[in-house]
């Protein structure tokens, strides 16, 4: 049973999330959202290089729940509250849970440790956090991640169990800082998408990069965040993964939208979930209500809620008052 694994999400992430942690487990419990789903997957998910391992158990339902200590929630943030409620009856005291989902609860309008610290009081959460493309982690190409809880025991628990050859987690008491990270970052990408679907160069990718981390600092601070977690793997490593390659799905979603594409047809052509849309009325809410200043992600949802073109956007931050850096 301690040998055991369960992933909860058979996307992308959870696969490959379960193709790299294979040589650490007895068995790893993948759990697909639909029985179709469990049995299309099979011998491989089609976003990934490889086959799952011969160890990967591809289920529907929750009854490997009870033969796991460690439990892996690699759901979307919109599934994240319901997943919890679904384990809640299923667990015991011997359960370590954590997740690797990025983004916040929209359906009960929080940070997705907010809603574990609700929904399963009795238990630490952690969040495992950072840059990496499921692409790559599924090819075991080196990657760092970021194992962040409040509980000292709980992030170093999970800091240890993900680590192979080519998986390494750094510790990070800061939660909040490294949920916002995760968050906001995927809403810069989209304005990374479309400064490079406007044609931009890297000029203007940098300049992206570096004043949308002054947003996601802003943001993190005035809830009590540390400055150190943003220039850290889950703040500045993530953003500046996401914003420069197209393997980011919100960087194609922000491509998509500057050649003229409305929300729903750049979706289609995406094909698959695009976070910092989810999460972009949650933020700016956010930010009023901390009265902090997001420009950038401001534009990204003026564009997509159709009120301003993807070059207005561009022509108002390059027209904003002069300040200090």
């Amino acid at each position: 049973m301690s040998n055991n694994l369960s992933i909860i999400g058979a996307g992308a992430w959870g696969s490959a999330l379960a193709i790299a942690l294979s040589d650490k487990f007895e068995t790893i419990y993948l759990h697909a959202h639909t029985k179709d789903e469990s049995q299309s997957l099979k011998p491989q998910h089609h976003a990934l290089p490889k086959p799952y391992t011969s160890n990967i158990e591809i289920v529907h339902g929750y009854d490997a729940i009870s033969r796991c200590h460690n439990i892996l929630i690699a759901s979307p943030s919109y599934a994240f509250s319901e997943v919890l409620k679904t384990l809640k009856p299923l667990l015991s005291k011997k359960h370590q849970i954590a997740w690797a989902t990025k983004g916040f609860d929209t359906s009960a309008h929080c940070f997705l440790y907010q809603s574990f610290e609700r929904i399963l009081p009795d238990y630490h959460g952690c969040v495992l956090s950072g840059p990496s493309f499921a692409f790559e982690v599924a090819s075991n190409k080196p990657t760092a991640l970021v194992s962040a809880s409040k509980d000292k025991a709980t992030r170093k628990h999970w800091a240890d169990l993900i680590r192979t050859k080519t998986l390494r987690a750094y510790t990070n008491e800061d939660i909040v800082g490294v949920e916002i990270g995760g968050s906001v970052k995927n809403i810069l990408a989209i304005a990374a998408g479309i400064a490079s679907g406007l044609g931009y160069g890297i000029n203007t990718q940098a300049a992206l990069i570096t004043r949308g981390l002054a947003e996601m600092t802003r943001l993190g601070k005035s809830m009590g965040a540390k400055s150190s977690t943003f220039v850290g793997l889950s703040g500045l490593g993530d953003l500046v993964l996401t914003c420069s390659d197209d393997l980011s799905r919100n960087r194609r979603f922000g491509k998509e939208l500057a050649n003229d594409h409305n929300v729903q047809n750049a979706l289609i052509n995406v094909g698959a979930t695009v976070e910092g849309l989810n999460t972009l009325d949650l933020i700016l809410s956010i930010a009023t209500e901390q009265k902090v200043e997001m420009p950038i992600c401001e534009q990204v949802y003026y564009v997509t809620q159709g009120k301003i073109s993807p070059i207005e956007a561009v022509n108002h931050l390059m027209s904003r008052e002069q300040i200090d850096e």
